[in-house]
């Protein structure tokens, strides 16, 4: 007995002792306020000359809906961009495929690999009714432009247009090759983006990096983050769409035989959402992500995601408990989001099915994913039929060259903010140019409240007047001393 009190001793000494390094560590990289002059300041005159441009473009009802081909309203923002930036039309090579634009800026020197700004001209339908604006009338009050695609992605696509149109008109020659590039189906995931990359790949054009929406400049965005922060997207879940399907003897709802086809696939739906079979882990770059926010935050989560060498294991378990978003970083996630049976209330089904929606983390792929969904299905006696499946994306360096520029560049013109790497659980064009591009990074340098984030697809879209002539100028920063 008296060794055991010994090593227990000795065992508790050890952890207050790894505490304590753990305590002392988090004081020591606490974020040291950065208090250098930004690199840009746009004036007021630019400020509203670019909201009234930004305006135009929002009042062209762009919406991509599946199965439609009609491309009147995109070829009508064409005109409006043409009216806007006439220097990118008249002086930059365009191809247009479809809808879809591509422009190539042509640089000092065409044989190094070049870089390429990216968004969509499509957005979602503006279908809620409690818009407090008019979704397509651009409106420009309360120092915002209201409307749909203000925030997603039109605010993106204008300021790389807006950035690179002034640097024509001064008359600037950049080292590399430049290009933009604009889709009209990112919303559904459309073949857009893929023709503007099959075009690149015909051209035997590489690039050193392309530049997608995805992260902002976000404020609080993490609990007891006080301040600014830069989230850069450096790879996408995956998507899978699967299709479950139950069959039986269908019948007369009066004499109901037990374990009907809705039953089975009820039970399915319920296990996966007590088990919550997926694995739990933190991946390499939610690793880093959550270790470079760290220094933003206050006392006790600095502590703790100061110190992953001592407490990995805990947040692995933790995460997924914390909240939905948690949870999606550190595990692939799962949700049902169509059910079909019977069409009448007194007929059981002979068949019957429901839609999953899942996307994969990346240390669990989609083939992974649903190999652990197989299981419950077979249980169950149930079908799986996969409708769309793909794996995460590949990993961006965030110690690279390309990502640490970005950072440079952010602590140059927005030295307010923290920057830190960003894992998306959503899709993007970028990861079609994952052929073509050395570097896939998902960010608008443009500010946002959580306000504005949540409207994204959703009621009271809007972007800031002051916040979109930074991004111009952030652009033009960019482009400007990419070396």
């Amino acid at each position: 007995m008296k060794y055991v009190g010994i090593a227990l001793l000795v065992i508790l000494a050890v952890l207050l002792l790894l505490l304590a390094v753990a305590a002392i560590r988090a004081v020591l990289i606490k974020a040291k306020p950065n208090k250098s002059a930004p690199a840009i300041n746009p004036t007021e005159k630019e400020a509203a000359e670019y909201a009234e441009k930004l305006s135009e473009m929002i009042k062209v009802p762009t919406i991509s809906l599946r199965g439609n081909t009609d491309l009147s309203q995109f070829y009508k923002l064409h005109e409006v961009m043409k009216k806007n930036f006439p220097f990118v039309f008249s002086k930059l090579e365009c191809t247009e495929i479809e809808g879809n634009l591509i422009f190539r800026w042509q640089g000092k020197d065409s044989k190094r690999n070049g870089i390429l700004l990216m968004g969509h001209q499509d957005v979602v339908t503006a279908d809620e009714p409690n818009w407090e604006k008019d979704p397509f009338s651009g409106e420009i009050s309360d120092g915002n432009i209201h409307g749909r695609g203000a925030m997603d992605c039109k605010s993106t696509v204008f300021s790389e247009f807006q950035a690179v149109e002034e640097l024509l008109e001064e008359g600037f020659v950049p080292p590399c090759d430049v290009y933009l590039a604009t889709s009209v189906d990112e919303e559904i995931s459309g073949d857009g983006a893929p023709k503007l990359v099959n075009y690149l790949k015909s051209k035997g054009v590489h690039l050193d990096v392309a530049m997608d929406e995805g992260g902002a400049i976000l404020k609080n965005a993490l609990p007891t983050m006080a301040g600014w922060c830069a989230a850069i997207g450096i790879l996408e879940k995956g998507y899978i769409d699967v299709k479950i399907i139950a069959k039986g003897k269908g019948g007369h709802s009066s004499t109901p035989k037990s374990n009907t086809p809705l039953a089975r696939l009820s039970k399915f739906v319920a296990a996966i959402e007590k088990d919550k079979p997926f694995k739990s882990e933190i991946s390499a770059p939610v690793y880093a992500m959550l270790d470079q926010a760290a220094p933003l935050l206050g006392f006790p989560l600095r502590m703790v995601l100061g110190n992953m060498w001592l407490f990995k294991g805990l947040l692995t378990k933790v995460l997924p408990v914390v909240s939905p978003m948690c949870n999606a970083f550190v595990k692939t996630t799962f949700c049902c989001t169509i059910a079909e049976g019977s069409h009448t209330a007194n007929v059981i089904p002979s068949e019957a099915y429901v839609v999953c929606n899942l996307r994969p983390s990346p240390h669990q792929n989609a083939e992974q994913s649903l190999a652990v969904l197989k299981k419950y299905a077979d249980k169950y006696d149930l079908e799986l039929e996969v409708i769309h499946a793909r794996s995460a994306s590949n990993c961006v360096d965030f110690n690279g060259e390309e990502f640490t520029y970005l950072k440079k560049c952010l602590n140059e013109c927005y030295p307010e903010a923290g920057v830190i790497p960003y894992l998306m659980t959503g899709g993007t064009d970028c990861r079609h140019y994952e052929e073509v591009a050395d570097n896939c990074l998902r960010f608008c340098p443009i500010k946002m409240s959580n306000e504005q984030l949540a409207a994204m697809h959703a009621a009271n879209e809007s972007i800031g007047v002051t916040e979109t002539a930074h991004c111009v100028k952030f652009y033009k920063h960019y482009i400007k001393n990419h070396k």
